[in-house]
């Protein structure tokens, strides 16, 4: 088992990189639960139950269509990483939710549709984008990590193109993940 599949990302195998999965932050959850905007840019937040089952981007779980609500909102997936914003849509379940464990390893739920993974260096500066279908996300990310120059990964939803989470080196994290 590499590190990263395992439970708690840790590994025996001390050339194993050892990864975090890093949600959007409580506080951004919450804000856009109680203020119905989205966060920094004020845009008016739409509740709805959903359609469909996309994920949501603070506990990384399906929202289950027909019975979840959930709140679509304009969330900067650079926010607290790079100074350049890149702002898209998000949805996050409208009933408070618990933040995915940065060190659960890639989320079981999101494995049964398409991925596309991007690895970035500092500055915004793409290095690598790969597309996963099969739900083996490991090999991409062991790849990626195997090079100095990637700093993070974002994962985004392939079919619909929107920011899901951002992988990090357990060692280098890239901003402050703490949720107070």
């Amino acid at each position: 088992m590499s590190a990263i599949e395992g439970k708690h990302n840790f590994c025996e195998d001390k050339d194993m990189e050892q990864i975090r999965i890093v949600a959007i932050p409580t506080k951004v959850a919450e804000s856009v639960r109680s203020t119905g905007r989205a966060p920094v840019y004020g845009h008016p937040a739409h509740t709805e139950v959903g359609t469909d089952s996309a994920p949501c981007r603070h506990c990384l779980r399906l929202i289950t269509p027909g019975i979840d609500r959930r709140i679509l909102f304009t969330y900067d997936r650079f926010a607290g990483v790079e100074s350049l914003p890149l702002p898209g849509p998000i949805f996050v379940h409208a009933d408070a939710c618990e933040r995915y464990t940065e060190n659960a390893g890639f989320p079981d739920e999101l494995r049964t549709s398409p991925r596309t993974l991007e690895s970035y260096a500092r500055g915004r500066h793409l290095i690598a984008r790969e597309y996963v279908t099969d739900g083996k996300m490991e090999r991409v990310i062991e790849q990626f990590f195997a090079s100095s120059d990637v700093d993070y990964i974002h994962v985004n939803s392939t079919t619909a193109g929107c920011y899901t989470f951002r992988i990090e080196r357990w060692d280098r994290a890239m901003a402050d993940n703490t949720e107070s």
